[in-house]
């Protein structure tokens, strides 16, 4: 389970332009396909990183109130331990890309949780032959499509097996069947138990895979819907 409670941030130093929050009060279950909405600025992708510990360890800043997963505490826990409990996909891709070939990338986080060898080529097997990347290993990564990068960085999380998937607007640099690729990965994700928080505007392609949706407005939760009540808004709401 994942809780925020009473979390307030604001951004300082060179990350200073970023837009806070205040006052989270959010409780997410295991297994849940929660999705964070709202307009450019609002403070979604805030959320994103108070949950993946990116704020305040690497953002810094001035924060307040506590973020759990479980019982590890992710604003004092060490970043490098928070990486065994959290897969982050960013809005680009190639910003998260450590290595030159697509293979040396989807075991990267493997090697840096310390993971046996056997182990790692066991659970690259297992990527390759549930996510279909055939076509994709052992290539040059700046060579890749936009929507091939987005499948190796999402796929890189998915071999490190955490328990937290969290995507930021994942599929903003996505054609249409980029999109309906990455949507497929959700439906693999989820139907492993996966818990998934997505930040996003694009809100067509989660249709049938979300549980809850958060509307969040200057920082602020305004509003929190199952997947059915948000559907049933009128177009204007």
């Amino acid at each position: 389970m994942i809780t925020l409670q009473n979390v307030s941030f604001s951004y300082s130093g060179e990350h200073g332009t970023g837009d806070g929050v205040s006052g989270i009060d959010l409780t997410i279950k295991d297994g849940e396909f929660v999705v964070l909405c709202g307009e450019s600025g609002c403070g979604k992708t805030t959320v994103t990183r108070l949950i993946n510990g990116l704020a305040p360890h690497f953002y810094e800043g001035e924060m307040s109130g506590s973020v759990m997963i479980g019982d590890v505490c992710v604003n004092t826990e060490n970043l490098s331990d928070i990486a065994a409990l959290t897969g982050s996909v960013f809005q680009n891709p190639k910003s998260q890309f450590f290595n030159l070939d697509t293979t040396g990338e989807l075991v990267f986080g493997c090697e840096n949780l310390g993971i046996p060898r056997g182990q790692i080529q066991q659970r690259l097997e297992k990527t390759k032959r549930d996510l279909q990347l055939d076509n994709l290993m052992d290539r040059d990564i700046f060579e890749l499509s936009g929507g091939e990068k987005q499948q190796i960085a999402c796929a890189s999380c998915y071999t490190a097996d955490p328990g937290v998937f969290v995507l930021d607007e994942p599929s903003s640099n996505l054609d249409a069947q980029a999109v309906q690729d990455l949507r497929r990965l959700l439906e693999i994700l989820k139907a492993d138990g996966t818990t998934i928080i997505v930040s996003e505007h694009r809100l067509y392609y989660l249709r049938g895979l979300i549980d809850r949706v958060v509307y969040i407005k200057e920082g602020c939760i305004a509003g929190d819907y199952t997947a059915e009540s948000f559907y049933a808004l009128s177009d204007t709401e």
